[in-house]
């Protein structure tokens, strides 16, 4: 406790516990007990919104705060991992957020237009205007960066994992700079989104049999409500069983693959574009860094 005190800014003080900060950083010391909090991109860059860490950043990271603090973070148990990128979008985030309906075994909520969260016990998923966020922050006097984006559309994805151990059993903080790691992680945040039902543009009515007329007044339905939200708020309700929840979600899905063009919704396939192209370029680099890395050590193994 008096090592680690000596080097943050302390807010609050007890026998047992100190609590305080160290840059953007978090500290609390129970006893024996350290728990930092906080964003490696933002202690390591200044920011968290510029660009992602590259793999030997994130180990530098881990390092750098290892010698602020005079602890070992790289042996530290990690308990929660966000996983976040920025997307610069041609029209407002919101504009995009409604058309993200339904993830399986997730609760939806959408607050003020400006963020949506996809949210269960152990992960959470969370799309936000981020240019709104800072400016919210601005106005509080507690950062800056908002003339970056002047101009410009922002629309933030982040997975959060907040069960570390429950999803992916131990983790240590020098798994973070391991490209398998960051690689499966990365695969987590793409899959999540891609799983996740989207409405779609107006599908035209078909008068071609009385099942493509029922089928068609269901997709014009899709269309224009959240439908997977209202088979929740039945489900809620106690208006149908968890079988019956099942049976329908099912039948929506099969609607929505048989009625609507997937090719025709700009909004949708320009941000699921924008997050595909993401997922492949991180690939290519933790995959190149893990070939370099295989490469290094076969070289020192002689």
């Amino acid at each position: 406790m008096e090592e680690v005190a000596c080097r943050i800014n302390i807010e609050k003080c007890s026998a047992n516990k100190v609590i305080g900060y160290i840059r953007n950083m978090r500290v609390e010391v129970r006893g024996t007990t350290l728990i930092v909090e906080g964003s490696l991109t933002k202690w390591f860059l200044g920011n968290n919104y510029a660009r992602t860490l590259a793999l030997w950043e994130i180990r530098a990271a881990i390092k750098s705060l290892s010698k602020a603090l005079n602890v070992p973070i790289e042996k530290a148990k990690v308990t929660r991992i966000d996983v976040a990128f920025n997307f610069s979008v041609k029209n407002e985030p919101w504009l995009y957020m409604k058309r993200l309906l339904f993830l399986e075994s997730y609760y939806r909520s959408n607050i003020d237009k400006s963020s949506l969260y996809f949210d269960k016990y152990d992960s959470q998923l969370l799309f936000y205007d981020k240019v709104a966020d800072l400016k919210t922050k601005e106005d509080a006097g507690s950062i800056q960066g908002v003339e970056d984006f002047e101009g410009l559309n922002v629309l933030r994805y982040e997975l959060r994992i907040k069960k570390v151990t429950k999803i992916f059993g131990e983790v240590r903080g020098e798994i973070l700079f391991d490209s398998e790691f960051c690689l499966l992680l990365l695969n987590k945040w793409y899959m999540c989104y891609m799983n996740i039902d989207k409405q779609f543009d107006e599908s035209p009515l078909r008068f071609d049999g009385v099942r493509h007329l029922k089928e068609s007044c269901v997709a014009q339905c899709m269309s224009a409500m959240n439908m997977f939200d209202l088979v929740e708020e039945a489900f809620a309700k106690g208006n149908i069983n968890s079988a019956e929840k099942f049976a329908i979600i099912k039948e929506l899905r099969r609607i929505a693959d048989l009625c609507f063009n997937r090719t025709q919704v700009p909004l949708i396939n320009e941000f699921t574009t924008k997050i595909k192209n993401a997922h492949i370029n991180l690939k290519r680099r933790y995959s190149v860094a893990s070939r370099r890395l295989e490469m290094l050590k076969r070289w020192v193994d002689g």
